[in-house]
């Protein structure tokens, strides 16, 4: 990798949160979660030629740990896989049709956001958070093709070169309590593509900005 100072700072970033783990209490809560990730697209040159904002899959779960008993504030780390076929089309790796697909991309979004949680009665709570994330995506080819097959190790290296798999996170939730052990919910995240700042694409900022939708069960422990 051209860059292991990026893969440096994911690490301490991501393990920040655990540096000290007696001021967290221990798990309160488990969420899984399920709904739909978008990517944006904004490279001009893929206009017409492949669906923008692509749209996938996603099946997650975080668990709940808050700061001390009682507090609204809690660490909330959670993982999501989602998975799509891909081609390599003008200079990046983009999902795709299944028909044009010669790699089959299996990603995973280690999230670590702290979050402020806010009962506002009726048995709703709204959450805020923000945190930082790991999008693990790996590539594996399924066009035997020899030019098409050739693509798949210059998509692994995009995914990992210039700091792609570092992005914070942000969320908002809605959530309201079925019982008092179980609570029904929506969550809303955006997962900021900030290597565009240094990349030198020259797209938007937005250029593969990751948006999730997703409907949560929360099951308190």
């Amino acid at each position: 990798m051209k860059h292991p100072p990026f893969a440096l700072a994911a690490l301490v970033l991501a393990l920040l949160p655990l540096a000290k783990p007696a001021a967290l209490e221990a798990p309160l809560a488990v969420r899984p979660t399920w709904g739909v990730i978008v990517e944006n697209l904004l490279d001009p040159a893929l206009s017409g030629s492949v669906s923008s904002p692509s749209l996938n899959f996603n099946l997650g779960a975080g668990v709940v740990m808050p700061f001390s008993r009682g507090s609204r504030f809690s660490f909330e780390p959670s993982a999501d896989f989602y998975f799509s076929n891909y081609e390599y089309f003008g200079g990046q790796p983009v999902p795709t049709a299944e028909e044009y697909g010669s790699a089959f991309v299996l990603g995973l979004l280690l999230d670590s956001p702290v979050v402020y949680s806010l009962p506002i009665g009726g048995g709703f709570t709204l959450g805020i958070g923000v945190g930082l994330c790991l999008d693990v995506r790996v590539a594996f080819t399924i066009d035997q093709d020899p030019v098409k097959a050739a693509n798949t190790p210059i998509m692994n290296k995009y995914f990992w070169d210039k700091g792609r798999f570092l992005t914070p996170s942000s969320l908002v939730r809605a959530e309201y309590a079925l019982t008092d052990r179980v609570a029904f919910g929506f969550n809303g995240k955006v997962f900021w593509p900030v290597y565009n700042l240094w990349s030198g694409e020259g797209f938007s900022f937005f250029d593969q900005g990751l948006y999730l939708v997703d409907l949560s069960i929360v099951y308190r422990l």
